[in-house]
This record gives C-alpha cells, sequence and structure tokens, in this order.
C-alpha cells in the first residue's frame, strides 16, 4: 500500500483512484447494467462520454518555468500504477494489457492528443470486472494545465477474442467499436463542465 501524497502548490486532487476502482469492482451485476445513471452515485467527478466514463483524480496548473505541479502529478501517478500493479497485475503476473497506438483505434486516441506513457512500456489498461481501467496523464501545455483520470473503457475496445470474428454479427460489432474508439472524446479540464449529475 502506497502512502497518500499531500497536495501541493498547483496540484489538486480531486478522487481517490483506489477506492473508485473497488467500487466499480464491487458493483452488483444489475448496478453494473445500469452504469450510466449510477456512475454520479459513487460520490465522485465522473464525466460520462457513453462508452467512455472519465474519473478525474487530479489536475496540475504548468507552466513553462514552473514544473513543479507536474512533478508532484507524475508522482501521484506512479502511486497510483503501483496500487494497480498490487490489486490488479503486471508485477509477478502480467494482467495488464498495453495500448498500441499502431493497432489499438483507442490507444491512438490518447496519443493524438498528447497521453503520457504512465509506465516504461506505455499506456496499460486492466481488467476492472467486464471493463478496462487505464490511467491516463496529459499535458495540455497551451492550456497551462495537465490532467490525471482513470478512463473505464468496455472490454471490447481492449480484448476482442480471436483475430478472425466467428460471426457476422460479431464482424459489426468489432466495426462498431472501432468507430466508436476512433470518435470518442477523452479530453477533459477542470472545472469540467459536463459532469454526471445525479438523477
Amino acid at each position: 500500500m502506497t502512502e497518500p501524497i499531500a497536495e501541493a502548490p498547483g496540484l489538486e486532487l480531486l478522487a481517490d483512484g483506489p477506492r473508485i476502482l473497488d467500487t466499480i469492482a464491487g458493483l452488483s451485476p444489475r448496478q453494473a447494467a445500469t452504469h450510466p445513471s449510477f456512475w454520479p452515485l459513487l460520490g465522485v467527478p465522473a464525466i460520462d462520454r457513453g462508452a467512455l466514463v472519465i474519473f478525474p483524480l487530479a489536475v496540475a496548473t504548468i507552466s513553462a518555468t514552473d514544473r513543479s505541479a507536474l512533478e508532484r502529478l507524475r508522482e501521484v501517478c506512479a502511486a497510483l500504477q503501483q496500487e494497480c500493479i498490487h490489486f490488479y497485475g503486471g508485477d509477478h503476473f502480467h494482467g495488464e494489457t498495453t495500448l498500441d497506438p499502431e493497432e489499438d483505434p483507442y490507444g491512438r486516441r490518447l496519443a493524438e492528443v498528447g497521453a503520457h506513457d504512465t509506465t516504461p512500456r506505455g499506456v496499460v489498461v486492466w481488467r476492472v470486472r467486464d471493463r478496462g481501467a487505464a490511467l491516463v496523464l496529459v499535458v495540455d501545455e497551451p492550456r497551462g494545465q495537465a490532467t490525471l483520470a482513470f478512463h473505464l473503457v468496455p472490454k471490447d475496445w481492449i480484448w476482442n477474442g480471436p483475430s478472425t470474428p466467428a460471426t457476422k454479427r460479431e464482424a459489426s460489432r468489432r466495426r462498431s467499436a472501432v468507430k466508436e474508439q476512433a470518435a470518442v472524446d477523452v479530453v477533459w479540464s477542470w472545472p469540467a463542465p459536463d459532469l454526471a449529475q445525479a438523477p
């Protein structure tokens, strides 16, 4: 278990990442099936983009002359990465999947917006219940803001079975998933104007 990192000037911690994943892992099948209306009830910020749900974790103010908050944000990211490795795999057994921007449409979208590698191998995704969870760090120099979030995505975006679909329906589902990933909006800023609201 890693020690919590305190806020620092220019760094705002928004939510407890391990608690979010623990809560999602503990959802009942019925709750998991009704997730669009359920995210706001977790009591943490959630940005619902349809198939993609973004859970903002931290934000840092950055400038060309002051990178201290960004360095603290990287420390937060590294600590969360270790938590995920401990609970979901990546140490002695590799429970994570590395995104390939050349092959994965979702990985390509992250690369297009300048997502930084969160491990030496790149951005990785862990399986949490029936979804993929990725820790995503984006540095937006023009806006002067760096953001850290968990992205929760459908499992079909990451793990889609044999390379050749067995049925026409499966082939159609894969084509739809590729289009969905290519069009998904992965960018957010803080304060977020599009937070999911409790019904």
